[in-house]
């Protein structure tokens, strides 16, 4: 049975789920990887990359349109029977551990640099944690309607920030064109889209059926502008911090769109607002924690210690970055090294083997 509270969730909220996923990954991470793989060239991969990550998209937008169930765990359930179906879910739950062990570094390493130099990083990770937790408790209606509220700030700032940005950019920084080679590019692309599963599989974070019935007949629309505005919007985000600082320092700085965000000035009456447009990346990456935190708690056997599930997660994950990360050049060679793999492995292996199931069941139906 859905629940209840589950079936007050607009199209929208379910759209700006991806948006502040998408951006979450990307920020101070991907974009990293990206600058350090193909430099001032990056903005062609993430043209193509998105291009081919849209395409991708379409194999879960087809699994959550045919998604009969609660949620991805009791379709797999559904399709493959419960060992099997809980073997499978098992590659999902590892993979969001290691996901979200990564993002709450890259989040505590970025408040760490730039905001609280002197303050030791597990007294960050706890206070974000503490927040995680918080949200955790909420139902997933409350989850996603208050990322939605935070979404629309989210596109109004980034907006104003590009406009503040535009007298800083520098077009020659864009030259030579393709410099890095073929092979970097291949890789920079493959990045993007591997990247971009992570995002998509949040759109799976409920079905259909829980979405307000009045609202059922345009979900298909609303998502697919926003898979295609956020995609724009990293494009845009990827180009004006090569603009801003060019290739010789894009990949120097840990956080290069912050960076590029300290040039900020609009009409000569704001300046250096980048602690306020900062906040859209703490926003997204606190909202991309909360959903893997619900997929995750999701998983788990209804227990009488499940009000205590998030407390424990975060216990888990907290060793996890005390032992693989012991600073940002140690995360980032372990992040930029196996993170594909976790995705491919943990996400896109068990997506693929539930849309091919998911199909030939719809097939037989048909047939029947």
């Amino acid at each position: 049975m859905v629940k209840k509270e589950s079936k007050q969730i607009c199209s929208v909220g379910v759209a700006f789920v991806f948006l502040s996923s998408f951006l979450a990954m990307f920020f101070g991470m991907g974009t990293y990887f990206m600058f350090s793989i193909s430099g001032n060239d990056s903005y062609i991969a993430a043209i193509i990359g998105s291009v081919l990550s849209i395409l991708l998209f379409l194999v879960f937008k087809y699994i959550y349109f045919n998604n009969t169930e609660e949620n991805i765990y009791e379709l797999t359930k559904s399709l493959y029977g419960k060992k099997i179906g809980y073997i499978i879910n098992s590659f999902l739950f590892l993979a969001f551990v290691i996901i979200s062990s990564i993002v709450l570094f890259n989040l505590t390493n970025f408040l760490n640099v730039e905001y609280l130099p002197d303050t030791n990083a597990n007294f960050i990770k706890a206070i974000i944690l503490v927040t995680i937790i918080y949200i955790s408790s909420k139902s997933l209606s409350e989850i996603v309607r208050v990322n939605q509220i935070f979404s629309y700030i989210n596109i109004i700032l980034i907006f104003i920030d590009i406009c503040g940005l535009f007298s800083k950019v520098n077009f020659k920084y864009l030259e030579p064109i393709n410099c890095f080679g073929k092979s970097c590019m291949f890789k920079s692309i493959g990045l993007y889209l591997v990247l971009s599963i992570v995002p998509y599989m949040m759109l799976l974070i409920t079905s259909k059926n829980n979405i307000i019935e009045s609202e059922k007949e345009k979900t298909s629309s609303v998502i697919n502008r926003t898979v295609i505005l956020t995609n724009v919007i990293q494009i845009v985000i990827i180009l004006m911090t090569i603009l801003i600082l060019g290739k010789d320092f894009i990949s120097v700085f840990r956080f290069p769109e912050y960076i590029a965000l300290k040039q900020f000035t609009l009409f000569n009456i704001l300046e250096r607002v980048e602690n306020v447009l900062a906040l859209n990346f703490y926003f997204n990456s606190i909202s991309f924690l909360s959903f893997l935190f619900y997929y995750m708690i999701s998983f788990l056997p209804d227990l009488k210690i499940k009000k205590w599930y998030s407390i424990i997660l975060s216990i888990v994950i907290v060793i996890i970055t005390s032992l693989l990360f012991h600073e940002g050049i140690s995360f980032a060679s372990i992040a930029s090294k196996y993170l594909i793999y976790v995705i491919l492995i943990g996400i896109l292996l068990p997506i693929l083997l539930i849309f091919v199931k998911l199909r030939i069941s719809n097939k037989k139906q048909k047939i029947s």
